[in-house]
């Protein structure tokens, strides 16, 4: 593969393709939603796929901007680093605590809480977690953390490069606050600063584990899992739930920042990625 070291456009193109396929496939929703057509859309298999955009994105750089035979194998790979110390799993486990800490919060605090309401089923509980993992989780990882921070970690230091991650998933997921899906209940710049505190303790993941998308992706999983546990187990609506887990976030990415400085966000002063190839190096 030719050199890419300072040939910043396949970041570019990745970028653009993500947003546009995600803005694509919810158009179809943003007209239902305001009643500019009528029509049965299937609203599942396109929230399936646009959660997949990043990836497919990532997919189509590789083979046809980048060219790099085998790059989409060795990006599926890193789902395969399933041996890690077990801290690294509980890491990959704290977005349940994050959760119920930031709903207790909430009810501790927040003078209109109402911690009564229906339990769901526990079969409705795991459908939702599997939902979590392969739309969001499974569908973006590979794209954000897995193909982008590389790149973007190439020319900024760590936390600089998480700042950018970050604002550009948050934009990615604006769409959905046109599609009368629930998303518009909170305030979007919030949720895009919750993005932007995710994305430093998932660089502070991957520069500690040689980009590790099974622990990332478990996080993800588990972080939007939690969100659903606020509202569905402990009766936290969703603006107050985002806001309760921005002060959690907020002390998380601050300690990652405090311990580890921002230059690597690890205890290794380098970053594992190849500055050649813009990969993670294993």
């Amino acid at each position: 593969m030719k050199s890419n070291q300072h040939n910043m456009k396949p970041l570019w193109i990745f970028f653009l393709l993500s947003l546009l396929f995600v803005t694509l496939l919810a158009f179809p929703g943003i007209l239902l939603h305001y009643g500019l057509i009528q029509a049965e859309i299937p609203f599942i298999p396109l929230v399936v796929l646009g959660s997949w955009t990043p990836n497919i994105a990532a997919f189509l750089v590789i083979a046809f901007v980048i060219k790099q035979k085998g790059g989409i194998r060795k990006l599926f790979n890193r789902w395969t680093m399933w041996k890690a110390p077990i801290w690294w799993y509980l890491v990959a486990a704290s977005p349940l605590l994050i959760s119920a800490v930031a709903a207790l919060l909430y009810h501790l605090i927040d003078a209109q809480s109402n911690f009564s309401g229906d339990r769901p089923e526990y079969a409705m509980l795991f459908a939702f977690l599997i939902l979590s993992l392969i739309t969001g989780a499974m569908g973006e990882e590979l794209g954000w953390r897995g193909f982008a921070l590389p790149w973007v970690q190439t020319k900024f230091n760590a936390l600089f490069a998480s700042l950018i991650i970050g604002l550009v998933w948050g934009i990615w997921h604006l769409p959905l606050w046109f599609t009368g899906m629930g998303w518009e209940d909170m305030s979007f710049w919030l949720f895009t600063y919750n993005c932007i505190a995710m994305s430093v303790i998932f660089t502070w993941i991957c520069n500690s584990t040689r980009g590790n998308m099974v622990l990332v992706t478990l996080f993800h999983m588990f972080y939007n899992f939690g969100f659903g546990l606020m509202g569905e187990l402990w009766n936290v609506p969703a603006d107050k739930g985002i806001l309760y887990l921005s002060i959690m976030l907020t002390l998380y990415a601050t300690a990652i920042l405090i311990v580890y400085g921002p230059v690597s966000l690890s205890k290794n002063r380098a970053i594992p990625v190849d500055k050649n190839t813009k990969e993670w190096i294993t």
